[in-house]
């Protein structure tokens, strides 16, 4: 299997790959793999990534659907009583 040495890292990054490894219970090698590998994984092939973003997208939209419910008056009601509790802005032209 490849092997990589990385040189001249940090002390403060090292420090922060040590803790990471500490918290995750992975050897310092473990861990640096993992990150790489999650880091490369948005640089994927961009229509893979543009269809997960969109999936996801409309998964939020998609949970979010019908949880409004009532007529299209009460939503008439609705804007007109923002529009009346509005505060007058300064005048400007343009």
């Amino acid at each position: 299997m490849p092997s990589l040495t990385l040189k001249d890292i940090p002390p403060p990054l090292m420090e922060r790959l040590r803790t990471r490894a500490a918290q995750d219970q992975r050897s310092l090698n473990r861990e640096a793999i993992w990150l790489l590998e999650q880091a490369l994984e948005s640089f994927s092939d961009p229509a893979t990534q543009l269809r997960q973003e969109t999936a996801a997208q409309l998964g939020a939209w998609q949970a979010l659907a019908g949880r409004w419910q009532g007529s299209d008056q009460e939503t008439d009601d609705l804007v007109a009583d923002i529009y009346q509790s509005r505060t007058q802005g300064r005048e400007f032209s343009l």
